[in-house]
């Protein structure tokens, strides 16, 4: 067993600091591709794994635009084991190690909770949940294996926490299954010095809400007590915390970042409330 370390720092700039770590974030769509960028504006190097390549290419583009050197892009399936053990150990070959994860990637959409297809339920849990197991074995084992402890950063939902959409019953599912994962990868290598947390996001303004328009998000914004949905903006700080030496002793906990939706169901009084 490692003895976890004690971090004595009272600056700011180093307990918070994330420079010269190698960040491996899968997915590099809306929320990904910003964290990516977030990171190498700390002074971190970025992995990024994504199952296609369109949204590599794009994201490739807007970091060349701005100068970004220390990183590598990587086309894998998630849901592949072998797929991610081949890319895990070229990134470990070209990065010496890997220090944080930060696992971004899943699918959303709704349909009746009756009617939900077969298929799309098993491609929700496929991706969601098992794709956030499997790339957590390869690269936890590979943190295990170096061993300098590390940090993994699940992001779960609202949906895992409570029931926030009468149209999304396996996407919740599947969150709520990231929310559990967190707590049992935390449990099982807090021996090694690894944290295992989750962040868990109400909705985000990315294409993966592009199916709620309309009428739809209307009402999702009016559930929001700061008036608007999330933006990706709203998670770097959550995630750099995370991922440095603030959260040392942080392991298996489940941090909503949602404005207070998850916690709170008033009633209104006419003429006595907002």
């Amino acid at each position: 067993m490692v003895k976890k370390k004690v971090v004595k720092s009272t600056k700011i700039d180093e307990l918070f600091s994330v420079k010269d770590k190698v960040v491996l974030i899968t997915g590099a769509g809306g929320l990904g591709g910003y964290l990516a960028k977030g990171f190498l504006d700390n002074g971190s190097k970025v992995i990024l794994f994504n199952r296609t390549m369109p949204k590599l290419t794009a994201l490739k583009e807007k970091l060349e635009k701005q100068d970004f050197t220390d990183y590598a892009l990587y086309q894998v399936d998630q849901t592949d084991k072998t797929s991610l053990q081949k890319a895990a150990d070229e990134a470990e070959k070209q990065f010496g190690r890997i220090d944080v994860l930060i696992n971004t990637a899943a699918v959303c959409w709704n349909e009746d909770t009756e009617d939900f297809s077969e298929d799309g339920i098993r491609k929700m849990l496929d991706i969601n949940v098992t794709g956030s197991m499997l790339v957590t074995q390869v690269i936890g084992k590979k943190m295990i294996e170096a061993g300098n402890g590390g940090s993994i950063i699940e992001i779960g939902s609202i949906g895992g926490l409570m029931c926030h959409s009468f149209r999304s019953m396996p996407y919740e599912a599947s969150k709520a299954a990231v929310h559990q994962m967190t707590k049992s990868f935390a449990t099982a290598w807090a021996q090694y010095g690894i944290n295992v947390n989750c962040i868990a996001p109400t909705w985000i303004d990315t294409p993966m809400v592009d199916f709620a328009a309309g009428e739809v998000m209307d009402a999702v914004i009016d559930q929001h007590f700061f008036g608007r949905i999330a933006e990706v903006e709203d998670f770097l700080g959550a995630a750099i915390f995370l991922a440095s030496d603030a959260a040392n002793y942080v392991s298996g906990h489940i941090l909503a970042v949602d404005g207070a939706w998850s916690v709170s169901k008033p009633w209104k009084v006419k003429g006595l409330t907002p």
